[in-house]
């Protein structure tokens, strides 16, 4: 077991009151399940606040007070008593709008990512997407109408870009190589709108799929904090929604964030 301080965001708290440390203004967390085969639970403050969370959701984003989190990871199923897999103290600053999400490296193994999504304004008539490349598998281009949207992206990397609103066909393939497509869908990107694209999954193992995280309200500058929406997606749909998840796949020791940022 160990012990991490992770100072940019907070995991999702689902049902917890705000801690002796909180302050007194609020951020925003989403969390990705982006690691195959765990199935997790996940105590906050040594309450169970989630249990038994799978592969491929995405939390509701959750606004939450300013402070510090312990979170303990075990087996789902296993007695509050065990010793944790994982611990955590966590702390979410005022007014962060952050993800964090449990993916796998180029290698396969699991870990922790933390990424500070962009709510900066958007000019009219236009949306933004991201792109983060968190699947156990090798550089990627990304393309929308064909033409390259990011180029050569590794794993632990992301890609930002505000475009015009509309819906793109979006495909994922191989760098270097467009005939090698591992995603072929389209996405809407609403004006306003921050479409976050999470590649999760290990595409050796059959397991590659996309997870989509959507903030809206960006048109003018934000007086707080933006909501958005979770979702979720098999290769080959739109946009989803889905709420009930956390940090299922924090089931591992170790975590960090690789985020080498590219804007098209």
């Amino acid at each position: 077991m160990r012990r991490i301080v992770l100072t940019l965001i907070a995991v999702a708290l689902a049902s917890m009151p705000a801690t002796a440390l909180a302050q007194s203004e609020d951020g925003t967390v989403t969390v990705v399940h982006g690691v195959p085969d765990l199935s997790v639970d996940v105590y906050v403050n040594d309450t169970l606040t989630l249990a038994a969370f799978e592969f491929g959701t995405v939390t509701d984003p959750l606004t939450l007070p300013a402070g510090d989190y312990d979170i303990d990871i075990r087996a789902a199923g296993a007695d509050a008593s065990d010793p944790a897999v994982l611990s955590e103290t966590v702390t979410l600053p005022a007014g962060a709008n952050a993800t964090i999400e449990a993916n796998l490296d180029g290698a396969g193994d699991p870990l922790i990512s933390v990424w500070v999504n962009d709510i900066s304004t958007i000019d009219a008539g236009n949306g933004r997407v991201t792109v983060r490349h968190t699947a156990a598998a090798p550089n990627v281009d990304v393309l929308a109408n064909d033409g390259i949207l990011f180029a050569d992206v590794p794993n632990g990397a992301e890609g930002v870009a505000d475009v015009a609103a509309d819906t793109y066909n979006v495909k994922v393939t191989a760098a270097g190589d467009p005939s090698t497509v591992v995603l072929d869908t389209p996405l809407t990107i609403p004006e306003g709108t921050n479409v976050i694209v999470y590649a999760i999954g290990d595409l050796g193992a059959g397991s590659f799929m996309v997870a989509v995280q959507s903030i809206g309200g960006l048109h003018t500058a934000p007086s707080g904090v933006p909501s958005g929406t979770g979702g979720l997606a098999a290769a080959g749909l739109p946009m989803w929604l889905f709420s009930a998840m956390v940090l299922g796949a924090a089931l591992v020791v170790g975590g960090g964030l690789v985020a080498a940022r590219q804007r098209g």
